[in-house]
């Protein structure tokens, strides 16, 4: 009997950070792409896709996985990111378990054949490797009539594994893929954020990176279609467009369209934002993007070790591009310089030169990143040959290579954290204001709670406040909170707030941080410290102090120390 699948459930999980400044970036443009790929293909079917609203995104799992099966999709489409992948996988996996018939489709840059752990566990019925645009229609078609396409980038699930096709999918045009320059999708955020694509793939083979694995040829939008849509996003209120295109100015049309947009922004209402391949550009075109309203230009340098580039597919003329940095810089646009360390062959020396040589120039930002071995990356295949050691979990994260050891790597991240604001960094941990306590904070009756074991809350950046006298006698109460709390929503942020009436023993914070530490870490915390800091960014703990108490300097000294010794 044909089964028809008609409600269609976009997944895409949002990026958990412990910022407190705004809700974090998660616009879902694969949905968006994937949804106008159903709507133009011929079927007889109605569908209504569904898509998370922000205030759904910051669920905790189980109001999430309600809200989830009160919609009763027939079909998730769940969109893989290194951030969001296991937390994805889990949260589809009780889903799948409530509602055994609901069709789990999984895409995304996390979809690779080579992914450490995405095949071992059988939750999704399909997985997509690459460009989905071409292939969810007859992959839909295939769960409701039958009959398979027998494409290479597609695993099918069978029995307890899965099973790849033979031929190459199609693959559309990058106008087919995308919306319509009208469609209602295209516009800016709360913020007057606006996000446009106007070419995919990359002309560059970073070994490194998916974008030359997921498609070999770069396709582009010309000027025409790329200053209709840049017209139509400033009717709608845009005032700042960022380009996600790997290399903006690989599209050959990149001259026209800087021409172009220099006529639509004349009046600077909008300020625009790309990655650029600098060396490429000349005196001409670093003019017109500052007279287009380019306010922000990322430049990719990873190392100025010419050996080092070259086995990472990356030619750079580092004089071109250090000319062009100063011009750029000169002509007002802001220049981010990125930087990388763990790449094959590359050594202290390099890596310090090359953070030493971006701090000369003014007005420069500068982002070091540690080298991540990506799945489905020719980095991550030949590991082997470059001794690469790295965290088989996401973010996997390089921890040593042949060429640079544990030790370099943990005196690079000391320098980082000197010269750079970490991103997960404390502000404080103990005081009478917190700047980095969450907006959720549930004030916790242990005597509640020992009568009926309920957290209260819904967020997925939670603090839970114990405030009282004695809390030290407590001790027990509020571990048992702790541990309940940590077991029942691993995949969130939490922050266990002490707020105390006097000072309270410090073993009572050291019993505290016994408890956290037997939990697996999250994400972020790799994220964070990245395999050589030691310090958990994803559940901390504070110290709330009261304005109306006296606690002596060396106590607050004391437990701020123990807290930062221990926490991101």
């Amino acid at each position: 009997m044909k089964k028809t699948l008609k409600r269609i459930l976009f997944l895409q999980l949002p990026r958990l950070e412990n910022s407190t400044d705004g809700e974090e970036e998660n616009l879902p443009l694969a949905g968006f792409y994937l949804s106008h790929s159903m709507k133009r293909a011929e079927t007889d079917c109605d569908y209504t896709f569904i898509f998370l609203k922000p205030d759904e995104e910051t669920l905790d799992d189980a109001h999430l996985i309600e809200v989830i099966t009160d919609w009763s999709p027939d079909v998730i489409c769940a969109t893989l990111y290194l951030w969001n992948v296991e937390h994805s996988l889990g949260i589809l996996k009780r889903v799948k378990a409530r509602h055994p018939k609901i069709v789990i489709i999984c895409g995304g840059p996390e979809a690779a054949p080579d992914h450490p752990f995405l095949f071992k566990d059988p939750i999704a019925d399909a997985l997509v490797i690459g460009e989905g645009e071409g292939v969810l229609p007859e992959i839909l078609k295939a769960f409701q009539d039958g009959g398979r396409p027998d494409y290479k980038q597609v695993a099918w699930k069978v029995n307890e594994g899965y099973s790849f096709g033979k031929d190459d999918a199609p693959v559309l045009d990058l106008k087919e893929s995308l919306p319509p320059a009208d469609d209602p999708v295209w516009r800016p955020d709360a913020d007057g954020m606006a996000y446009m694509e106007t070419g995919r793939g990359c002309p560059m083979r970073c070994s490194y990176c998916r974008y030359p694995q997921m498609r070999r040829k770069p396709v582009f939008l010309d000027a025409e279609e790329v200053l209709k849509r840049i017209r139509i996003l400033k009717r709608r209120g845009a005032s700042q467009i960022r380009f996600i295109d790997p290399t903006f100015n690989a599209n050959p049309a990149f001259k026209q369209i800087l021409e172009g947009i220099k006529i639509i922004n004349k009046d600077h209402q909008i300020r625009f934002f790309a990655e650029l391949h600098a060396d490429a550009l000349d005196q001409k075109a670093i003019t017109d993007l500052a007279e287009a309203g380019f306010a922000e230009v990322e430049v990719g340098v990873q190392s100025r070790d010419k050996d080092v580039l070259r086995l990472i597919h990356r030619p750079i003329s580092i004089e071109k591009l250090e000319s062009n940095v100063r011009l750029m810089t000169e002509a007002g646009i802001r220049v981010t310089v990125d930087l990388m360390y763990g790449l094959p062959e590359q050594r202290l020396e390099d890596v310090m030169s090359s953070f030493k040589w971006a701090r000369k120039f003014k007005k420069v930002h500068i982002q070091c990143m540690q080298t991540l071995l990506l799945p489905g990356t020719e980095l991550r295949e030949l590991k082997d040959r470059w001794k690469i050691n790295a965290n088989d979990r996401p973010p996997y994260e390089v921890r040593s290579t042949g060429s640079l050891s544990p030790e370099d790597i943990c005196l690079i991240e000391d320098l980082l954290n000197r010269k750079q604001a970490g991103e997960c960094m404390t502000r404080r941990f103990v005081g009478c204001r917190l700047p980095d306590l969450f907006r959720e904070r549930v004030e916790v009756s242990l005597e509640s709670f020992a009568r009926d074991g309920v957290i209260k809350g819904k967020t997925s950046k939670r603090a839970l406040i114990f405030q009282g006298q004695n809390l030290y006698l407590q001790r027990s109460g509020i571990l048992n909170v702790v541990r309940r709390a940590i077991s029942e929503e691993p995949n969130m942020l939490w922050q266990f707030v002490i707020r105390p009436e006097e000072e309270e023993p410090l073993d009572l914070l050291k019993e505290m941080i016994s408890e956290i530490r037997k939990f697996p870490t999250h994400w972020l915390d790799h994220f964070a410290h990245a395999s050589c800091w030691e310090r958990i960014a994803a559940r901390r703990i504070l110290v709330l102090l009261k304005r109306n108490r006296s606690y002596s300097h060396e106590w607050i000294q004391a437990a701020e120390t123990l807290l930062e010794a221990h926490f991101y």
